[in-house]
């Protein structure tokens, strides 16, 4: 009886284990390129690009175009909030992902979520040192 209740609970511990792999690798979404996000139909992908142009708001959406390293462009269009850093990243054309997927009837890039990329991680840090300037 023992050893039936061993394989019992083996059995449980390795179908535990295939269903979180399986629930890890399809929460993993890798950023493709925008030819491919525009192939994908109605798979949710990611992709990533630096602001570019205005930046507007109507009906409730916000609209903008990313351009990848390539100089393919995408234009987004994101329901919901808009993140803190967005207004940075257009100023300093801060590298923007976006996930979702593209709408072919719109040709836009229909994004469930942002993330921007901390500009002020990239930029130098201020200093203190005095270079030369007189001090009063």
């Amino acid at each position: 009886m023992k050893r039936k209740g061993a394989i019992v609970g083996l059995i449980v511990i390795v179908a535990a284990l295939a269903f979180s792999a399986h629930a890890f690798k399809t929460a993993l979404i890798s950023y493709v390129p925008f030819a491919d996000a525009r192939n994908a139909g109605d798979t949710t992908v990611q992709i990533m690009g630096a602001p570019f142009g205005k930046m507007r708001y109507s009906g409730g959406a916000l609209y903008f175009s990313i351009r990848d390293e390539h100089g393919s462009t995408m234009p987004v269009v994101f329901h919901g909030p808009k993140p803190d850093d967005l207004d940075t990243a257009m100023d300093k054309a801060t590298k923007i992902g976006a996930q979702g997927t593209f709408d072919r009837k719109t040709q836009q890039f229909m994004a469930d979520s942002l993330q921007v990329k901390c500009p002020s991680k990239y930029d130098g840090a201020p200093t203190t040192r005095d270079y030369g300037a007189s001090k009063a």
